[in-house]
C-alpha cells in the first residue's frame, strides 16, 4: 500500500509535470478547445476499451451520477476551458504557478463548505511557502497586459472549479469504478468541449504537424488515462489536501526536465524556489491534525 501510494503519487507529478509545455506543443497550429476536446476523445476511446475487456457494467448509483457529472462538466470541461484558453496567452510556467493555489482553495473549501479537514495555522503557512517558491521559480519578468491577466483568472477559475470536483468526488465517488467513472467523465469532457469548439472557433488556420499531433496523442494517453487512474485512486488513499498539494511539485518537474532532457541551466533562485515548495509541502502535509496516510520523503507538486 505505501510503496503503491508513494508510486502513483511521484507518476502524477512527473507527468503533470509535462503536460504544461505539451499543452503548449499541442495548441500550435490547433485552436485550444478542439485540442482539450481531441485529447479527451481519445482517452475516453481508451478507457472505454479498457471497461469493455474488463467486462464492468456501465451502472451508477446516485452518488455514482453525481460523480461522474462533477468530473465532466467541472474536472473535464470547465478547468480544461479555462487552461488550454489561458496557455494561448502566458506561459505554461506562469500557468502551473497559479494553478499551485489549488491546495489552499481546497483547504478553504474543506473546512468552510464541506467541513471535513481543519484548516490550521501551520497548514496555511505551508501551503503559502510552496506558492512564493512557485513564485520564485517562475515569476514573470514582462509587463502584464489585459490579455494575460484575463487568462491568468481563467486559470484561477480552473483552479475554484477543479478544487470543487476534487471535494465532490472525495464524497461522492467511493463505489464509482474508476475506470468507468473517467471515461464517461472524459466523455462528457469530450462532447462538451468539441461543442465549444464548433460555435466558437475557427479552423481557418488549423495546421497539423508532427509535434501538435504527438503532444495530443501524450496528453490523451499518459497526461489523462494514466494520470487521472492514478489519481482517482489517490483520491480515496490520502485526504484531499494532501492531494492537491501535488499542483505544487509541477513547476519544480518542469525546471528539472528541461534541465535533463534540454540542458537549460538551472540558476541559483531556481534552486531557491525548489527549496521552499519541497520545505512548504513538508510543513503543510506532515504537521496538524490532518494525518496524511503515506510519507513521500517530503514532496507534492
Amino acid at each position: 500500500m505505501l510503496m503503491k501510494v508513494f508510486f502513483l503519487y511521484s507518476l502524477i507529478c512527473l507527468i503533470w509535470g509535462s503536460t504544461w509545455l505539451a499543452i503548449k506543443i499541442g495548441l500550435e497550429g490547433v485552436p485550444p478547445f478542439l485540442a482539450a476536446g481531441l485529447r479527451f476523445v481519445l482517452a475516453s476511446a481508451v478507457l472505454f476499451l479498457i471497461v469493455f475487456l474488463k467486462h464492468i457494467k456501465i451502472r451508477l448509483s446516485e452518488e455514482g451520477k453525481i460523480s461522474v457529472l462533477s468530473a465532466g462538466i467541472l474536472g473535464f470541461t470547465l478547468n480544461y476551458v479555462g487552461v488550454y484558453w489561458a496557455e494561448q496567452y502566458i506561459s505554461s510556467g506562469l500557468a502551473a504557478i497559479l494553478f499551485s493555489t489549488m491546495p489552499l482553495v481546497v483547504s478553504l473549501l474543506s473546512h468552510f463548505w464541506m467541513r471535513s479537514e481543519s484548516l490550521t495555522n501551520r497548514k496555511v503557512t505551508g501551503i503559502l511557502i510552496g506558492i512564493a517558491g512557485t513564485t520564485v521559480l517562475f515569476w514573470p519578468s514582462e509587463q502584464v497586459s489585459l490579455i494575460k491577466m484575463a487568462a491568468m483568472l481563467a486559470v484561477l477559475g480552473a483552479v475554484l472549479v477543479s478544487s470543487i470536483n476534487l471535494l465532490i468526488l472525495k464524497r461522492y465517488s467511493r463505489q464509482t469504478n474508476m475506470y468507468l467513472l473517467n471515461a464517461l467523465g472524459m466523455s462528457i469532457g469530450a462532447i462538451s468541449l468539441l461543442a465549444l469548439s464548433f460555435v466558437m472557433e475557427s479552423y481557418d488556420h488549423l495546421a497539423w504537424s508532427r509535434s501538435n499531433v504527438l503532444a495530443i496523442l501524450y496528453l490523451a494517453v499518459f497526461g489523462s488515462v494514466v494520470t487521472f487512474l492514478s489519481y482517482y485512486y489517490l483520491l480515496h488513499a490520502i485526504s484531499a489536501t494532501a492531494l492537491s498539494l501535488s499542483t505544487l511539485i509541477i513547476p519544480v518537474v518542469a525546471v528539472l526536465l528541461g534541465w535533463i532532457f534540454y540542458a537549460e541551466e538551472i540558476s541559483s533562485h531556481a534552486i531557491m524556489g525548489i527549496v521552499l515548495v519541497l520545505s512548504g509541502v513538508g510543513l503543510a502535509s506532515v504537521s496538524g491534525p490532518i494525518r496524511v496516510r503515506f510519507w513521500l520523503g517530503r514532496g507534492g507538486g
